[in-house]
This record gives structure tokens, C-alpha cells and sequence, in this order.
């Protein structure tokens, strides 16, 4: 999955906190620029639990990801994902809430009522986003 609220989500390498309180440094996270949603990226999903659970039953308490994941593997999440580059908070586009818009409509004009129903929680998600950074934006 590499779209969230319509937009093409990132790749952040990031450290990960696993129930047993262990750290692990250089998990490839995928991140939406819009409203902040983040999940690991899919081809290391089942490493990254692997590698959670062995932290947690041996009592380790910091690692890094890289130490245990092939490096090719690393290579091609790079390669396949633009790597997260520019302002540290999410920033909503017109045409993103129009585009979700367009969506909406859809979704109403064939009775989709489970789908309306997240299109609206997306488009109230969106326009917070939006006015929080309209407020972070330089006043003239």
C-alpha cells in the first residue's frame, strides 16, 4: 500500500518501539505527507515482526534493522519508494480534497454507504490538516 487519503506515501527509515520496550533503529516506514498515517513498508512487514519478537524474548534492548535484513532487500524498498524528503508536518493540497471530492460523489451515486462514510472521515482528517497548515504558513 503506498497511497493514503490520495496521495503517494514516502519512505521514512525510522526507530521502532516493540512491546517489550526494545528500540530498533532503521525500520522502513512508508508515511503519508497529508495526514501523518504511517505503517511499515509490506516487504519487510514479517522481518520487522520477526525481529521484534526475537528483541523482546531475548531481552535485547536496542538493535537496528539494517544488522538483520538483507541489504538488497533494503536496495529495492529504496529504489521502489521516493525517500521523504521536505517540511517535517503534513500539507494538503486543493486538489487532494477535490480529488476526494470526486470520490465522495462516486461513492454516492452507486449507495456506497461504508464507503461514504470513510471518504468523510478522510475529508474531515484533510481539512484539519489543511488549516493547521495554513497556520504554519509565513502571515504577510
Amino acid at each position: 500500500m503506498d497511497f493514503c487519503c490520495g496521495t503517494t506515501m514516502t519512505l521514512r527509515l525510522a526507530s521502532l518501539t516493540t512491546d517489550g520496550g526494545a528500540q530498533i533503529a532503521d525500520v522502513p516506514f512508508l508515511y503519508c505527507h497529508t495526514c501523518g498515517h504511517t505503517v511499515i513498508a509490506p516487504e519487510v512487514e514479517l522481518d520487522v515482526t520477526m525481529y521484534s519478537h526475537y528483541c523482546d524474548t531475548d531481552g535485547l534492548k536496542q538493535g537496528t534493522f539494517k544488522d538483520v535484513v538483507d541489504q538488497d532487500k533494503l536496495s529495492a524498498i529504496t529504489e521502489q519508494y521516493s525517500v521523504f524528503e521536505g517540511p517535517p508536518h503534513p500539507i494538503v493540497t486543493e486538489e487532494q480534497i477535490d480529488h476526494m471530492l470526486d470520490v465522495w460523489n462516486f461513492a454516492k451515486q452507486i449507495n456506497d454507504e461504508e464507503w461514504i462514510t470513510e471518504i468523510r472521515t478522510t475529508l474531515l482528517r484533510l481539512h484539519k490538516v489543511r488549516l493547521d497548515s495554513q497556520l504554519l504558513q509565513p502571515q504577510s
